[in-house]
């Protein structure tokens, strides 16, 4: 007897293998400000300029480079869908208000994407402090099609601390940033860059799909992604040291 092939009895189609790792330059900014003569080292190393930072995104427009969520980082790990060739990720900590003066008008002109890791109670008590953007500021963000992510609630450290004191600090702001943005944050910035294990359990358990460390590297995977490594952009980065992490020199 003769039968037809259903999808349910045809053979199996091997899927192509997804990709083991890649290698896409994740860049991490603080301050794209000048900061005042009277701050300190920490503040100093930092900040970028505004003229600097500008020179720095005309470098990536007029060499092809493209800038990439995170999100499209982990579908290309974990569906394999495609990256495009030169692909970058901006990623800037804390929330300044530079970031709304001075970076979003400058990422829109040249129609690339950053990711923002906002400290939920700067935003919220930045009436008492404009260092910071306000919830009304990120929201016109992230309607712009920026990322906003979390930073944490309060931006303190979260190694050996309380099961009560990480949900506090991992999961409130994750609510917080859904309900002024309309989107779930799924990615994560460890405040002061420092983690253990009972942190990435609970970024596990409250779906957050990846985190990013301070720690130096571009090599990323589905293997680290609670590890993932970044560039640092200081006071003192040349355009050709710029160019040296992007791996065009190297």
């Amino acid at each position: 007897m003769r039968t037809t092939a259903t999808a349910d009895s045809a053979p199996a189609q091997p899927s192509a293998a997804l990709p083991v790792s890649a290698r896409v330059p994740i860049l991490m900014y603080h301050y794209v400000s000048d900061p005042l003569i009277t701050a300190d080292r920490l503040r100093r190393d930092l900040s970028v300029s505004p003229g600097a930072f500008a020179e720095q995104m005309r470098f990536l427009h007029d060499n092809g480079y493209t800038t990439i969520s995170l999100d499209a980082l982990y579908a290309y790990l974990s569906r394999g869908e495609t990256l495009p060739p030169k692909a970058v990720v901006l990623t800037f900590d804390d929330g300044h208000i530079d970031h709304y003066a001075t970076v979003f008008p400058l990422l829109k002109q040249y129609g690339m994407t950053g990711t923002f890791f906002v400290v939920a109670d700067y935003a919220t008590f930045s009436y008492t402090n404009p260092a910071y953007m306000s919830w009304a500021q990120i929201r016109e963000m992230s309607e712009a099609g920026m990322s906003i992510e979390s930073h944490g609630r309060t931006h303190r450290e979260l190694r050996n601390r309380s099961f009560q004191f990480l949900v506090w600090e991992v999961l409130g702001p994750i609510e917080q940033i859904e309900a002024y943005t309309g989107r779930r944050p799924r990615f994560f910035c460890y405040p002061v860059g420092h983690y253990d294990p009972a942190v990435i359990r609970m970024l596990k358990s409250v779906q957050t799909l990846a985190a990013v460390t301070t720690e130096y590297g571009a090599e990323h995977s589905l293997a680290n992604a609670y590890t993932w490594k970044r560039l640092r952009m200081r006071n003192t980065t040349t355009l050709p040291q710029f160019e040296s992490m992007l791996g065009l020199t190297q």
